[in-house]
């Protein structure tokens, strides 16, 4: 991650790295259930947040972007292309890093993250 100013850029690792999704639907449902509760605690600034940062680093089509009216349709988008993923959350932590969220990198990402099978 490189930053300047108050804007953090996202290393292309985040985008790839472990991105591919195992065949563990039970975690499947966890990762799911991890981004609703994040979603849930959420407030629209900061989704505009999070949908200024999705459109700075390219991350959704500026169109699905704008059709995506709460967070987690935002993460679902990600999610959808690979981007979030089961063994892959670097990208959705630094997101939430970016707009000012690390208590829910704490309270939902890391236990998530600890708890690898």
């Amino acid at each position: 991650m490189v930053c300047a100013d108050s804007w953090c850029h996202i290393d292309e690792d985040h985008l790839t790295e472990g991105a591919s999704s195992s065949k563990n639907p039970a975690r499947e449902t966890e990762l799911r259930d991890m981004i609703f509760n994040i979603a849930k605690e959420m407030g629209e600034d900061d989704l505009k947040s999070l949908k200024e940062r999705c459109d700075v680093y390219q991350l959704i089509p500026k169109g699905d972007l704008e059709k995506n009216t709460d967070a987690y349709k935002v993460f679902e988008s990600l999610r959808e292309q690979s981007k979030i993923s089961i063994d892959n959350t670097k990208l959705l932590e630094q997101l939430l890093r970016d707009i000012k969220r690390k208590d829910l990198v704490e309270k939902f990402v890391l236990p998530f993250t600890s708890k690898k099978q």
